[in-house]
C-alpha cells in the first residue's frame, strides 16, 4: 500500500512487530505449565478501534488512508483475502496498527477471526459506501 499511487494527502500505514513474553517466575511454574503471551510496544498516542472484520467503521475516526488501504488489500490479492479490524494510533497522516483480523474467501486460514466471503462482501460494501458518502471514490 505505502508504494501505491494514492491520494498524496493519504498517509502510510504500518504494523507493530509482536514478540512472545515468558513470565519468569510465576505459581505454574512448579507444576510444569509455563505462561507465554504475545506483547507488542504500543506507540505514543491515543489507541483507536477504527474498524472491525463485520464491515464496521467507527464514523468519528474514518480516514481516508485506511478506508483505501482496506480497499486495496483486497484489490491487490485478487479479492482472495482483505485486512480488517484496524486499531492503533495516528500519527500526523500515517497509522501505526497492531493486530489486524485477515479475511480470507478460504475460511479455514487465519484462524477464528477469519469470517469468510460473506464478511468481505460486507466490509467491502462498507468501506466503498464510507467512501463515496465521503467523496472519496
Amino acid at each position: 500500500y505505502n508504494k501505491s499511487t494514492r491520494p498524496a494527502h493519504c498517509g502510510r500505514v504500518s504494523y507493530l512487530d509482536a514478540c512472545v513474553v515468558e513470565e519468569k517466575s510465576d505459581e505454574h511454574e512448579e507444576i510444569g505449565e509455563r505462561r507465554f503471551c504475545a506483547e507488542e510496544p504500543l506507540p505514543p498516542g491515543k489507541f483507536i478501534k477504527f474498524s472491525n472484520n463485520t464491515g464496521y467503521w467507527d464514523e468519528s475516526h474514518l480516514d481516508e488512508t485506511l478506508l483505501r488501504f482496506t480497499l486495496f488489500t483486497f484489490e491487490a490479492t485478487g479479492g482472495y483475502l482483505m485486512l480488517t479490524d484496524l486499531q492503533g494510533v495516528k500519527v500526523g497522516s500515517d497509522f501505526v496498527l497492531t493486530d489486524p483480523a485477515v479475511l480470507c474467501n478460504e475460511i479455514l486460514r487465519f484462524g477464528h477471526t477469519n469470517l469468510g466471503e460473506k464478511f468481505m462482501k460486507r466490509c467491502m460494501a462498507s468501506t466503498k459506501a464510507h467512501m463515496k458518502e465521503q467523496g472519496w471514490m
